[in-house]
């Protein structure tokens, strides 16, 4: 089976051709899910600065809006899930640390101005890069490099100091912005570490620098006292998690909203309470009807209470309704497994979704594919 002219005509597919050769041209197909366009049009707008594909070895002078470039390219290289693409385009950068990255190698171009070109973001995003590529335990070095002089930043700034350690005058109101902005960016790195230690199932780690990020003040423990007890689910600790949820929903004030209905739902299913983990999902759906994470498990109470029928039209309900929203990569995995359980019709139901994704979504994750021609 393959898709016709018919078909063709309704895709709504943006190209790099499609729009403007700059950052708003960018910007346009990143918010039409046309990542791989996007690619290609940040491989275009690289060739500006004598950089991009055939250029290793030849010079060439960063900026901060061609660092950017490269930070959006390796961005959504990873997006698609071109990992090793991802890793050879940014091994020229390592961690950002060679004297072109910085400021004070341009004299004649920034007058004296001092730091990194590269942004927080780029750093972070390097740092991670490994543990897409099945190296988390170097990702994990790296994180808590990056986590290291976040922190010598802040204990620079609040020995009045400025950020790299020089003894330069600021005003008070630029210390506290700048503190503000280094607390940030220590919290952004902890996440990252969390999200690490995960993939290793290194749980103490995790639990630990949760305990810490909960302790912080001015931290949305409401959050965190809910993703640990999501954590503790993860390891079968119900009567901890439990624990943890119960902290979370007296730390908020008012009736339960749609953290707490999910925290519910999934407490229930590890009890194997599927009933009235669908009807705590189904509350939750209520309040936010176009989120897909619950919406999937509407569906898995449902099939997992033996009603296989109702399942699918939950999630085929959530396309009908929202197509551009809920054509997801989980929920489309789900419901094609849904319709392999059903019948041996399945295929057919399977092009169907594929005729959707034609005509509302650029790109379709690989895994997508796979199992649609499965």
């Amino acid at each position: 089976m393959c898709l016709g002219e018919a078909e063709a005509a309704q895709r709504r597919a943006l190209t790099a051709t499609d729009v403007t050769q700059d950052e708003r041209g960018l910007r346009e197909l990143v918010q039409h899910g046309a990542y791989r366009a996007a690619i290609n049009l940040t491989a275009r707008l690289l060739t500006i600065y004598g950089q991009g594909r055939g250029r290793a070895g030849h010079p060439s002078k960063h900026s901060p809006h061609s660092l950017q470039l490269w930070f959006t390219r390796i961005a959504l290289l990873i997006k698609t899930k071109a990992f090793g693409v991802a890793s050879a385009e940014a091994e020229a950068f390592g961690q950002l640390e060679k004297p072109d990255i910085f400021y004070q190698f341009y004299p004649e171009m920034y007058k004296g101005r001092a730091g990194s070109i590269a942004s927080f973001s780029f750093r972070l995003l390097l740092a991670e890069l490994p543990m897409h590529c099945g190296k988390p335990k170097e990702s994990l070095t790296k994180l808590f490099n990056v986590l290291a002089v976040t922190r010598k930043m802040l204990d620079n700034l609040k020995k009045g100091l400025c950020e790299d350690g020089n003894p330069m005058e600021i005003s008070e109101a630029d210390r506290q912005d700048s503190i503000r902005l280094w607390t940030g960016r220590e919290t952004r790195v902890m996440h990252s570490i969390v999200n690490c230690a995960l993939v290793l199932k290194d749980y103490e780690l995790a639990m630990d620098l949760m305990g810490q990020l909960c302790d912080r003040e001015g931290a949305p423990r409401h959050a965190l006292l809910s993703a640990l007890g999501r954590l503790h689910l993860q390891l079968g600790d119900i009567s901890g998690a439990e624990v943890c949820f119960n902290e979370a929903g007296e730390s908020k004030a008012g009736p339960p909203g749609v953290r707490e209905l999910v925290d519910k739902g999934l407490l229930a299913i590890a009890q194997s309470a599927f009933d009235e983990a669908y009807v705590a999902f189904q509350q939750a759906s209520q309040l936010e009807p176009s989120n897909i994470m619950i919406l999937n498990n509407m569906g898995v109470c449902l099939l997992y209470g033996g009603h296989l029928k109702e399942a699918i039209a939950v999630l085929e309900s959530a396309i009908s309704s929202n197509p551009v929203h809920a054509l997801q990569e989980s929920l489309l995995l789900n419901l094609c497994t849904l319709y392999d359980m059903e019948s041996s019709k399945g295929r057919m139901k399977k092009f169907a979704l594929l005729r959707q994704i034609s005509r509302y979504q650029a790109d379709a994750p690989t895994t997508i594919l796979e199992k649609l021609y499965g």
